[in-house]
């Protein structure tokens, strides 16, 4: 009885490992790169600060909370997330930046992408900042469906100011992907096993 107590303990975590939800903001405190960042002086905004968790264009000489691109770089420059794990991603929630008030980056248009494996990725939203949530940093929340993956790219189609593409904050929301470490894989299969031998048993005392 002992041993049917523990297989059914381990199906239930099972069950609750691979499908439970997550409400907490992904991203945060993640590593991330970018196709490029400003680095002049003390102006340096390095793809780090888009999951530091503030959305707003805050901080301080080396110490800013915002990414931009290179100067110049505008269409084509990215910048992305690696989660750690696959998930379920539903929804990526985004800050623009306007470079502390001098309105001259930014991004307008954007496309987000995914990945497996940081090498293959594929499109799975398009969408664009409008000027309002450009100029007041309000957040943009784009619903991504089937979308699973551990990298979250989000690329620049087009920006606001001329000087440089940038974003401010990058939020990734989902559920862990049912995809179990083959370890997790047997310790479901014997506790099935255990479960089915003692329903067998108790069968064959009835007869």
């Amino acid at each position: 009885m002992q041993k049917v107590l523990v297989a059914a303990a381990l199906v239930a975590s099972f069950s609750a490992g691979a499908f439970a939800s997550v409400q907490d903001n992904l991203a945060l405190g993640k590593t991330t790169t970018a196709s490029s960042f400003y680095d002049g002086g003390s102006e340096v905004f390095q793809a780090s600060n888009i999951v530091d968790g503030i959305t707003t264009d805050a901080g301080s000489a080396y110490n800013w909370s915002f990414w931009l691109a290179a100067q110049g770089q505008n269409q084509g420059s990215w910048v992305q997330v690696d989660l750690g794990n696959a998930y379920n991603i539903n929804n990526v929630t985004l800050f623009d930046t306007h470079n502390r008030g001098y309105y001259d980056r930014g991004t307008n248009a954007f496309t987000l992408s995914v990945s497996t494996d940081g090498l293959a990725f594929h499109d799975v939203a398009s969408s664009s900042f409008t000027y309002d949530e450009w100029t007041n940093q309000t957040a943009k929340s784009v619903d991504v469906s089937s979308a699973v993956g551990r990298y979250v790219r989000f690329n620049v189609n087009s920006v606001y100011g001329g000087e440089s593409a940038g974003l401010a904050e990058m939020k990734v929301f989902g559920t862990v992907a049912a995809v179990p470490e083959p370890e997790t894989y047997a310790m479901l299969l014997a506790g099935l096993g255990l479960i089915g031998a003692a329903v067998k048993r108790r069968k064959t005392k009835q007869a």
